[in-house]
């Protein structure tokens, strides 16, 4: 996929101003406004463009992945400028001696608080670019998506707001200080999963489905997931476990421990007098003790959950946590890790010890410890009086929590399959394969380039080469001169006749592509003239063999498969050497192939293939994987699908006519090559045979067909004569 170049740039501007800011924070703070403003119109643009796409060429699958493709793109580049800003420290400080100079010196101490603050400056950079998003989402897109996408509107709401994704860590103390509260523990998972099992066994009710289903689950079976192009998959393992491939299908389970509204619902008990009055009045005393003994029970949970908390000790570290938030500046942050405020603040550690763990021995004032002592008391008092209400706002944290990390893992599933683009080479091939995605701004149109639709592909197994070369090794001459000069150069020469694309020519394979163009169709001849390429081919290992005879040398033997797929092949690259992916080279392959024992068995002459199927009681098998056993000596044997596809091609014309007293189907046409000059080509329909016991069953009849395309020029000429 390929976003927008525009969006991408605003983006980095945007990032690089925050980094800036908060790298300087004693600096003159600049006026952000006009790399906001062109964020959020470069933001609008691309997604209006896309939802209106819905009315064209995608459908609503393909508009949910490139919008999460825009997110992974913004991530994507506010990591990467993190990234390069420390890899540029690090290799400007390795340049240097060590303390030789004040600037040497200065770039050491910026690169230990990149190093020092990656996730805080991470978590600041992302929040205020999805802020942006979130706004233009609320402000400008929610009318639009809710008129061609309702279904998926709240799905993109919750990604685009989803706090865990900016953050490269999320039991990070200070990110969840930041955004939720701490957990109470010191292990990789922030002591978040044995409070969640709390939270689990204390609130499941037992006949509901979200008992069975805990949020950690262990012992999950499947293949785990293979890519983690963010790392996001491998942060969850510690609060869900193995996130295990779903394949094409994406999804995530939610139930009421993962709802802050079900939890509100149930207990709100600022709203329960009011609800119980209005079941007394409209159901009656019945409804009313109901609804009281309901009451009762969800407070009963309320008060076990806070007091199995303070039995704990971290009552108060998760109501000190969130009291923190509120007094957190930048100056507090340069002094001291939240974490042990947090501590201070509910009574675990005293004043000696708050200042003894400050950083870089720059104490707090007076003033200051005065304030942290007054949040520390009425830290104390809601722990003590209103002990439901701190553990209602706890269980609401944790619910949110949970739905978060859940919605971080969907998301960086998907983005584990979507693939940005940056390179020139990358991004042609995928215009020219039809699977590039673009997520461009009404301003970014192009033209696009005629991509691929369809591609045939031909196989020449060359066989004798090996042979050829050590006869020709033993005369002291060069088989590499010899090949080049009598095969592979008169091949080459013919490439641009018949439109054929090197895919591999070397040694003792060939194998070629003919592709076809979106913007071209009146050039859609590609297994016609692969036909035609495959038969000059041929010709020229007769020229070959003849010189070989006068030299006294061993003969070249093809055997050529060709294959067509209505699909568009795929690219790889290997530095800059494209390589063609594409199930029709591996079927070409196959069908160039001959197997050893045929070739003292089979003389179809004047053909060249032949084609039998294995017997049930056979226990051999076909080469390479196979259950058909092929005769293909210097022939050129066509899939069915090459076939139907020269239907299309060429007006083909049917003639029955009998050769050495057997029945022959023949199909003959002409075709155009691309300078335009026609040539004949002609198909025999052959049945598929049966191999039984070593041999080839007599008189067996089948339905199956097989398709060759004929090399003979004396019956190719008097087939066309008699057709005139």
């Amino acid at each position: 996929m390929r976003v927008s170049p525009k969006f991408c740039a605003d983006v980095r501007r945007l990032a690089t101003t925050v980094l800036n800011e908060a790298a300087n924070p004693n600096a003159k703070k600049r006026d952000i406004r006009p790399q906001i403003n062109a964020l959020r119109n470069s933001y609008f643009d691309m997604m209006t463009v896309l939802i209106h796409r819905l009315k064209t060429e995608l459908d609503l699958s393909a508009v949910r992945l490139l919008e999460l493709a825009a997110i992974k793109q913004a991530l994507t580049i506010s990591k990467s400028l993190l990234d390069e800003q420390i890899d540029a420290l690090k290799a400007k400080a390795s340049g240097k001696k060590a303390g030789s100079s004040t600037n040497s010196l200065n770039d050491h101490q910026k690169l230990f608080w990149l190093q020092k603050n990656y996730d805080g400056l991470l978590l600041k950079i992302n929040s205020q670019i999805f802020l942006q998003i979130e706004r233009i989402e609320l402000r400008k897109l929610i009318d639009l998506r809710e008129q061609y996408m309702p279904q998926s509107s709240a799905l993109s709401r919750s990604v685009l707001t989803n706090p865990v994704l900016f953050t490269s860590q999320p039991n990070d103390s200070n990110f969840l200080i930041e955004r939720f509260r701490l957990w109470g523990g010191d292990s990789e998972d922030a002591g978040f999963n044995e409070l969640n099992r709390e939270y689990e066994s204390l609130f499941s009710e037992p006949t509901s489905e979200a008992a069975s289903f805990p949020l950690f689950k262990e012992n999950v079976e499947g293949t785990p997931e293979l890519y983690d192009d963010l790392g996001g998959l491998f942060q969850t393992q510690k609060f869900m476990g193995l996130a295990i491939d779903q394949k094409a299908q994406l999804s995530e389970e939610f139930g009421p421990l993962d709802s802050v509204q079900a939890i509100e619902q149930d207990y709100d008990f600022g709203s329960f007098a009011q609800r119980l009055a209005e079941a007394r009045k409209e159901q009656g005393l019945r409804a009313w003790w109901s609804h009281r003994r309901h009451l009762k029970h969800k407070k009963k949970q309320l008060q076990t959950f806070a007091k199995n908390l303070d039995k704990r000790g971290i009552l108060a570290l998760l109501v000190a946590s969130k009291e923190v938030k509120k007094l957190w500046t930048d100056s507090i942050a340069e002094q001291i890790d939240a974490k042990i405020l947090c501590h201070y603040i509910c009574g675990n550690i005293d004043t000696k010890r708050l200042q003894a763990r400050t950083i870089e021995g720059r104490t707090f004032s007076a003033g200051t410890i005065k304030q942290f002592d007054a949040i520390a008391k009425k830290v104390k008092v809601e722990t003590k009086k209103h002990r439901e209400e701190c553990a209602f706002q706890i269980i609401k944290d944790i619910a949110r929590y949970r739905t978060q990390l859940k919605y971080y893992r969907l998301a960086h599933r998907a983005f584990n399959r979507i693939n940005l683009l940056k390179a020139d080479n990358e991004i042609a091939l995928s215009k020219q394969a039809g699977t590039l995605y673009k997520l461009f701004t009404a301003s970014e149109k192009e033209d696009d380039e005629d991509r691929i639709i369809h591609h045939s592909v031909i196989k020449a197994d060359v066989r004798g080469s090996t042979t050829v070369t050590e006869e020709l090794q033993s005369r002291s001459l060069n088989p590499a001169s010899f090949f080049s000069l009598r095969f592979f150069n008169p091949i080459n020469e013919l490439l641009a006749t018949y439109g054929a694309q090197k895919v591999f020519i070397e040694g003792d394979a060939v194998i070629l592509s003919f592709l076809e163009y979106e913007k071209t169709p009146q050039q859609w001849y590609s297994v016609a003239r692969a036909c035609g390429l495959a038969k000059s081919m041929l010709n020229i290992v007769k020229s070959n063999n003849l010189y070989s005879e006068k030299m006294e040398l061993p003969r070249l033997e093809l055997g050529i498969g060709l294959c067509y797929s209505d699909k568009p092949p795929y690219y790889l690259y290997d530095g800059d050497t494209p390589i063609t992916i594409s199930s029709a080279i591996g079927n070409a392959d196959r069908l160039s192939s001959c197997t050893w024992k045929l070739r003292n068995v089979c003389k179809p002459a004047p053909f060249n293939v032949q084609v039998f199927n294995l017997h049930d009681d056979e226990h051999e098998h076909g080469e390479k994987g196979q259950t058909k056993l092929r005769y293909n000596v210097n022939g050129i044997l066509l899939d069915n699908a090459g076939f139907e596809k020269l239907q299309q091609e060429v007006a083909l014309k049917e003639l029955d006519i009998r050769i050495n007293g057997q029945a022959v189907k023949l199909h003959v046409g002409r075709y155009p090559d691309l300078r335009g000059k026609m040539h004949d080509i002609v198909i025999r329909e052959g049945k598929v045979g049966l191999w039984k016991d070593n041999a080839a069953v007599d008189d067996y009849s089948s339905g199956e067909s097989f398709y060759e395309c004929v090399t003979n020029r004396k019956l190719i000429a008097q087939v066309v004569k008699s057709l005139t």
